[in-house]
């Protein structure tokens, strides 16, 4: 089982994932694990190294260097955005991303600003580990579970969302004509399935989970969600500081 960490500037977590397969999802946060504290130097890698970590299930070196064009196609359009009222940014994260079928091989350079995101956190970062992401199934609750994440009480191990319905949506990406009782069987009952059901070594992603239905004050509309998580305790306290992961 993997070890690897994802983390990175909670700012992040304004850009959405949800142009990405879950196969994609898995590709780009295994990418950010290995590049952490790399700089922008361009670094190689086999594929194998990325197969293992997203658990890509396929065996056939086409198959995966298909995903990886079809990864790299959409990485274009994904930016990081600034906006105030005075100024507007869009900040490209990879100045490069060169795959290699022959040797099986993937170069990748992150942008400067994205190396930023990656390694300058202070406090404010977002943390989880890389084989919770790539266990989960579903885009939807990939990308919820990332930012339930960046709610969560390192010490605790636990943590509460409380989010508007109009922010949930441009969060997970969520189209307009979902109804509550789409985002009911779509994204909340699968999400629940997915983080506490135990995986073939009996382990969860959380022993607790629970989301609770705001109604506003006038009439039965659903205005917020309270969303409360609670990982597993862990056996013993590893001896290495996690920040350095």
């Amino acid at each position: 089982m993997s070890n690897d960490v994802v983390r990175y500037n909670n700012g992040f977590n304004t850009v959405p994932l949800r142009q990405f397969t879950p196969v994609e999802m898995d590709i780009f946060w295994s990418i950010c694990s290995k590049m952490k504290r790399k700089g922008i130097q361009e670094t190689t890698y086999d594929f194998e190294v990325f197969q293992e970590l997203s658990n890509y299930k396929r065996d056939s070196i086409e198959s995966f260097y298909t995903a990886l064009k079809s990864f790299s196609d959409k990485l274009g359009s994904l930016t990081y955005k600034f906006e105030d009222a005075d100024e507007f940014e869009q900040l490209w994260l990879f100045q490069r991303f060169y795959i290699n079928k022959k040797l099986g091989t993937i170069t990748i350079q992150a942008s400067e600003r994205f190396e930023f995101i990656l390694n300058s956190i202070g406090s404010n970062f977002t943390r989880f580990e890389l084989e919770n992401i790539t266990k989960l199934s579903s885009g939807y609750t990939k990308e919820f579970y990332r930012q339930l994440m960046s709610h969560r009480d390192k010490t605790l191990r636990k943590g509460a969302w409380f989010v508007k319905i109009e922010d949930f949506r441009i969060a997970l990406s969520i189209p307009k004509s979902y109804q509550m009782s789409n985002i009911d069987v779509r994204i909340f009952n699968q999400a629940e399935k997915e983080f506490t059901t135990p995986d073939e070594y009996g382990k969860v992603i959380f022993s607790k989970f629970k989301i609770e239905k705001v109604k506003s004050r006038k009439g039965n509309k659903i205005q917020s969600f309270r969303i409360y998580f609670e990982e597993p305790k862990l056996d013993q306290v590893p001896l290495n500081n996690w920040l350095e992961n």
